[in-house]
């Protein structure tokens, strides 16, 4: 299946590059197709919090701004859609540097057993270049992380290059990691892109193996390539297919290294410039490395959008998942579960609510031979006085596995949760000092661990100061 699966993403490929190229050669250059629509590009979205920054350095002024026509990510693609706002500026870099300091109680989870001091120095890039037929995006953070307990490289990027031509467009893009813990409330202070005292912007692609599980701290490298097409049937409807490959592999003995490939394609028709349904497939399979256990699921669902552009982005897409178990503690097993994906962004005058759920099969994080896998996170940002903000997470994720470990073991499950609350205070538009606090609780139904080098039942607490200085924003023309 695996060969199948790199098989029909080259095909993907192919069909994108080659398809598009013969019907130009049977076309009259001298006429105008009139099923041809205008390319219409999406401007890239502002990080949280910077839009000031952009706007007094936007070539196009405080006063004019680019109004984006709703939001024209296909609910069955693999870029999670996007609010959508009047931005100034379509090409620009945005550099920041990062410095915080944290003191973490003891947690047997985390591998330390007394209060331990940690210092991360963080630089983050963020670049977009958007023009009538193609958009990059970009968001890098590098940097590293030192304590008394483990010494780490902290490296996340992440790329989405689109290009459009008539009425077919092509995505490629790439999810890549290395990290000394659970990017699920990393830090203790709700994530990385916490880190930059921004929420994230940029590809927001999905994909990515999950680690919801929280592990000692050990250096894990994550990658996750995808390419999709996508071809407008009519101005209302339009048909995807995508593909994508994954791998979470972790540097210390004990842990279960895997892969997984998915295979997607949907359907979508837009009700009304601000609703769309659409029709998707997905099929995901997954292979554990030194294990003869492969797991396969095949998902059909029914999505919904509906999106007010600079307000309102919401999606949700369910139905039911046939997961098929083949190994040597499970011989070949079949059972019916349910998947479903959903995600909510509310910007108000001096709020923004960030929701997510989603129900799925994953990897297992590491811990687990596959589980079956649900997570919800949360964040709430408002601006509290004219130079004052602050923020709040919350996420949860339980996992049960799907295949044991040992031949008398039953089905374990882990329940993880995170909480973090911050507050910024601005020094100057993209530099601010912030403080933060962080809980992270875990608890499991075996009274020890499985694999040797999972966490047990715990819970930790962090206290962090850190100082985000902003460049100025690079314009491009």
């Amino acid at each position: 299946m695996a060969k199948l699966i790199c098989i029909l993403g080259c095909v993907l490929f192919t069909v994108a590059l080659y398809l598009p190229a013969g019907q130009a050669q049977e076309t009259d250059p001298t006429k105008n197709d009139p099923r041809e629509q205008p390319v219409t590009p999406y401007p890239a979205p502002l990080p949280a919090g910077s839009s000031s920054v952009l706007a007094l350095n936007s070539p196009l002024g405080t006063t004019e701004q680019v109004q984006i026509a709703g939001n024209n990510r296909p609910l069955s693609g693999v870029q999670e859609p996007t609010l959508g706002p009047l931005v100034g500026a379509r090409n620009f870099l945005v550099p920041s540097i990062s410095v915080m300091s944290q003191l973490a109680t003891s947690s047997s989870a985390s591998g330390f057993s007394q209060p331990t001091e940690f210092s991360y120095l963080l630089g983050t890039l963020d670049l977009n270049r958007v023009s009538e037929r193609s958009e990059l995006l970009v968001h890098y953070t590098g940097g590293g992380m030192i304590s008394s307990y483990l010494n780490s490289a902290v490296q996340d990027l992440e790329f989405s290059y689109n290009y459009k031509w008539q009425r077919w467009s092509l995505l490629v893009g790439d999810q890549a990691s290395y990290l000394s813990e659970s990017p699920f409330g990393f830090g203790g202070i709700g994530g990385l892109a916490f880190v930059n005292g921004v929420l994230e912007f940029g590809p927001t692609l999905n994909g990515s193996p999950s680690q919801t599980i929280p592990t000692i701290m050990v250096p894990r490298v994550s990658n996750s390539a995808v390419s999709q097409i996508e071809y407008k049937v009519s101005p209302r409807a339009s048909w995807t297919a995508s593909g994508s490959f994954g791998m979470l592999n972790f540097l210390g003995a004990g842990f279960i290294n895997s892969t997984d490939g998915t295979l997607q394609t949907g359907y979508n028709y837009a009700l009304s410039p601000q609703s769309s349904v659409a029709v998707i497939y997905r099929f995901d399979e997954f292979r554990f490395t030194y294990l003869p256990e492969r797991i396969s699921s095949h998902v059909a669902q029914l999505g919904y959008g509906r999106y007010v552009t600079g307000r309102l982005s919401f999606h949700i897409a369910a139905g039911p998942s046939v997961e098929i178990l083949q190994g040597v503690l499970t011989d070949s097993v079949n059972r019916v579960s349910w998947a479903v994906n959903t995600g909510l962004s509310y910007q108000m005058d001096r709020t923004k609510l960030l929701l997510s759920y989603d129900h799925f099969v994953s990897g297992g994080s590491g811990v687990l031979v596959g589980a079956e896998t649900g997570q919800v996170e949360a964040t709430a940002e408002r601006k509290l006085a004219p130079r004052w903000r602050g923020s709040a997470s919350l996420g949860y994720a339980s996992n049960q596995s799907l295949v044991p470990t040992t031949a008398n073991a039953g089905r374990e499950s882990y329940n993880s949760w995170y909480v973090a609350v911050r507050v910024n205070h601005e020094l100057r538009p993209g530099t601010a000092f912030y403080l933060g606090y962080g809980a992270r609780l875990q608890a499991m139904n075996f009274a020890t661990c499985v694999t040797t080098n999972c966490g047990t039942t715990s819970v930790s607490h962090e206290i962090s100061a850190g100082f985000n200085f902003g460049l100025r924003p690079i314009l491009f023309r």
